[in-house]
Order: structure tokens, then C-alpha cells, then sequence
């Protein structure tokens, strides 16, 4: 049975000693949280960056680090069917940082590409002791007439992915190299997956807006974490197959297996969603050529939260791999 990570468990105890209010329709565990408002629906989602553990500022340039502190917020909000709106950024800065800096965070954080609609409205500032940390609170208001929350899944859907999967991993593994800039058109898309990662806005309003999917999430942690947490809210569980995955082959130049990255990488901030088997053609006939393609990986069958490798006649659980905050 894929066991739950220290992070799952933190998150299952915070749950289970966290009432929600009755305004409160999804709370703690999914990518967003949903609560009614006075107009419908509102969502809100946080998520947090610490130079040391989730960035190097010698990796990076400060209006990238913006984008990208943006960016894995509103990919939340994608998750789940949402339209960003607005977003708080709270930052913690060492003494002695460059005024030139913080202006380019700015820069970055403010970057509509990134923001995909949402506005930066206010946040707080304070003095840190270990290095820059960056906290976004974004707020969504839903795309369709339902969210599309991780509990979803039914036995029968269809799993499906958006764009490629290690890429970021595959950036990631060029800078432990000290690869910062890269030597080749692979090397620098690799990077560039990592740095700047793209949220899904439009997929994910698509998805809902249109009754296509029925689950969703974002793929944060790597395939090999986030499925089992999806299957694990659904009540059953997937079959893949590694075959099916839409991998990143160029990671190989640089001694990488593509599909451990796929599997095990992290930061991919692409969707992950279940489709009812009788919208599958139809979603893949209509699907926006502009937006990122969409794979077919797998489907959800029986069971209560495993994952399992399918093909060539052979099924394996899903070695548990991928990233969590307490492990590393």
C-alpha cells in the first residue's frame, strides 16, 4: 500500500483538528480551499517559497523568482477550475539586500504572464534571519458551475495529463550540475521549465467550464505523490502506463532517466485530471489547439488510494518516490 508522506500526514492532522465553518465548502487538503460568498463561490489558496529548500537566489534571477512565486499559486487555482483574481504577497527579506532586488521581485511578481489576470492588491513585510522567504495568498472565483476538487474520481475515468512531464526536474538536475544557462535549446527549455514555470489558468477553466472533468489537481510533488493523493481522496485506485507518459527524452544527454523524472521530479505545475469515459473522445476532439497538449496515462479502477504500473501484460504498485517538505 503506498504509504502517505510525512507532509500527507501534517496536512491529515491539521484537517482533522481544523472545523470548518458552515460557509466553508472545501477546506485544508485540497489544492484550494472553497467557501460561499454573498455572489457564489471564492477560492483561496497560499503557498510559500524558502530560499534554501525550494530556491537558490544563485540559480535564479529575482524577477523570475517573482514570476515563478506567482505562478505555483495560481496553478492552484487551475487545479481547480478557477479564475485568478487577486493575490497578497507576504515577504520576508535579510538585511542588506539590494534596493535593485526587491525592485525586480516586484517586476516579476507583477508580471501578467505569470498572474494570469490576477492583480497584486497588498501584502506585509518583515525582516528574516535565514534568507528571502515569499508567501502569496491568491484568490479565484470558479470558471464553470462546479470546482474540481481532488475528491472527484470515479472507478471507469480516464486520467489524463496536460504538457510534458520531468521537464522541470530535468532544469533542475542542469543547475546541481552548475549548468545555470544551459548549452543547448534542450538544456535552456529545461531551465526554463524550472524557473518559469506556466500555470494552467486556461486548461483549467476549460475543463470545468465545459463538464469535462470530474477530478484535478496540480502536479507539484512529482506523479509518483500527487496520484496516490488524488486516488487516496477519490476511494480508488489508478493504473498508468509508464509507456503513455509524456516524458522529457532530452534529459538523458545530461545522464537523467526522463521517466524517473516524470514519476519522482516535482514542479511540473502540470494538470492532472479524471475524465469521465464517455467525454474522453469528445474532450480530446474539441480540446483548444493553443493550449498545452493532453495525454491519456492511465484510468481509475477499484481500490482505496494505490497506484499501480499497467502494461505489456504486467501490473506493479508505484514505487514511492517524489518530493516532500519533511524528507527531502
Amino acid at each position: 500500500m503506498t504509504r502517505p508522506t510525512d507532509e500527507d500526514r501534517i496536512t491529515g492532522w491539521l484537517r482533522s483538528r481544523t472545523p470548518g465553518g458552515s460557509r466553508v465548502l472545501v477546506g485544508i487538503g485540497d489544492d484550494a480551499a472553497v467557501v460561499r460568498s454573498s455572489s457564489g463561490h471564492t477560492l483561496l489558496t497560499t503557498d510559500m517559497l524558502v530560499e534554501g529548500v525550494d530556491f537558490r537566489r544563485d540559480w535564479t534571477t529575482p524577477r523570475a523568482l517573482g514570476r515563478k512565486s506567482v505562478a505555483v499559486n495560481v496553478s492552484d487555482l487551475a487545479a481547480m477550475g478557477a479564475r485568478p483574481l487577486f493575490f497578497t504577497v507576504a515577504l520576508g527579506l535579510p538585511a542588506g539586500l539590494p534596493p535593485r532586488w526587491v525592485r525586480e521581485l516586484h517586476r516579476g511578481l507583477t508580471d501578467a504572464r505569470s498572474a494570469r489576470g490576477a492583480v497584486l492588491v497588498g501584502g506585509d513585510l518583515s525582516r528574516s534571519e535565514a534568507g528571502v522567504v515569499i508567501s502569496i495568498t491568491a484568490v479565484g472565483e470558479p470558471a464553470g458551475r462546479r470546482v474540481l476538487c481532488r475528491s472527484g474520481g470515479r472507478t471507469g475515468d480516464l486520467l489524463y495529463v496536460t504538457g510534458v512531464l520531468g521537464r522541470s526536474a530535468a532544469g533542475l538536475a542542469l543547475l546541481r550540475a552548475g549548468r545555470l544557462r544551459g548549452r543547448s535549446a534542450a538544456e535552456r527549455e529545461a531551465l526554463r521549465a524550472h524557473r518559469l514555470p506556466e500555470a494552467r489558468c486556461e486548461e483549467g477553466a476549460y475543463l470545468a467550464a465545459g463538464g469535462f472533468a470530474r477530478a484535478a489537481m496540480d502536479l507539484s510533488d512529482g506523479l509518483s505523490t500527487d496520484l496516490p493523493r488524488l486516488c487516496a481522496a477519490s476511494g480508488v485506485d489508478a493504473e498508468i502506463d509508464p509507456d503513455l507518459l509524456p516524458l522529457f527524452p532530452a534529459a538523458r544527454r545530461w545522464g537523467c532517466d526522463p521517466l524517473a523524472l516524470a514519476l519522482d521530479g516535482g514542479e511540473d505545475f502540470e494538470l492532472l485530471f479524471a475524465v469521465p469515459k464517455a467525454k474522453a473522445a469528445r474532450l480530446e476532439r474539441l480540446w483548444p489547439a493553443p493550449f498545452a497538449p493532453i495525454t491519456r496515462i492511465g484510468r481509475l479502477v477499484p481500490g482505496r488510494g494505490k497506484v499501480w504500473l499497467a502494461g505489456a501484460g504486467s501490473r506493479r504498485p508505484l514505487p514511492k518516490g517524489g518530493f516532500d517538505h519533511f524528507r527531502g
